[in-house]
């Protein structure tokens, strides 16, 4: 790994324990992500511990998802909700603030919500692992990435682009990827890539599905990592380290993140 990524924590909040339903709920992005199941195991044993009990909702990375489990949410009282925010929905988040309901926001912001959140430093953790593909000496470098309109996508997004300004490298359009975040984009976007007759030297993917969809389809296309193709992904998997060689990653205090949201409540 490159390094650990330190959180960050805005305003520290009322103590949960002092509310009354004894119920939370956790809405994140992908519950079939590994980085998202880990947050919702870590939010769960920590209230379980507190005598709560743990209401998780799939965003699925869709604003109109995360709406109605705002709602059902808001219906069912809990006493605070955690969530990954698409960032679509601010006026109904605002609203259940005002309204009494503490929300925490993880790993993304959202513009104009008063309320607490807990991040990673994302551009500068996509800078470093840029900064170190190039140090290997790769200079035509693609990126897969999620939605530009997350902030975790647009700030991993500015890292990449940092670094390679820095290092006096022209981005180019078509080494650049956008996708949803999801294992199956990686797949897809890797391939388009790696198809194209200006191909990458080395690939960043921005968070842990895209990775593992990428190692996927270059194993399958034949390509050895990283005598061929250079990679580097966002996020720490299990499986990253099995693999021969191990895969070079940017870590993430996943449980961390989790724990201190849980925390805030």
């Amino acid at each position: 790994a490159i390094s650990e990524l330190k959180y960050e924590v805005n305003a520290v909040a009322r103590n949960l324990r002092q509310r009354k339903t004894n119920s939370i709920g956790v809405i994140v992005g992908n519950v079939l992500s590994p980085f998202y199941s880990i947050i919702a195991k870590t939010v769960e044993d920590i209230a379980n511990k507190w005598g709560y009990s743990t209401i998780l909702c799939n965003g699925d990375e869709n604003p109109e998802k995360e709406l109605k489990y705002l709602k059902i949410l808001k219906s069912n009282r809990v006493d605070g909700i955690i969530l990954v925010p698409t960032g679509k929905n601010s006026n109904y988040i605002n609203w259940m603030i005002d309204s009494g309901v503490k929300i925490v926001l993880l790993d993304r912001l959202i513009k104009g919500i008063d309320c607490d959140a807990v991040l990673v430093d994302n551009e500068n953790g996509s800078y470093k692992a840029v900064k170190y593909l190039i140090e290997q000496g790769y200079r035509k470098i693609g990126i897969i990435n999620g939605y530009l309109d997350r902030t975790t996508g647009r700030e991993r997004f500015n890292g990449y682009l940092r670094a390679l300004r820095e290092a006096g490298i022209s981005p180019d359009d078509n080494l650049i990827k956008i996708g949803n975040f999801k294992e199956d984009s990686g797949m897809k976007l890797t391939k388009e890539l790696l198809e194209n007759s200006n191909r990458p030297q080395a690939i960043f993917t921005t968070n842990m599905d895209m990775t593992l969809g990428a190692v996927i389809t270059i194993k399958k296309m034949g390509i050895s990592i990283p005598d061929e193709l250079g990679i580097i992904g966002f996020d720490d998997p299990e499986w990253a380290s099995i693999l021969s060689p191990p895969l070079t990653v940017v870590s993430q205090p996943t449980h961390a993140l989790a724990s201190t949201a849980a925390e805030l409540l």
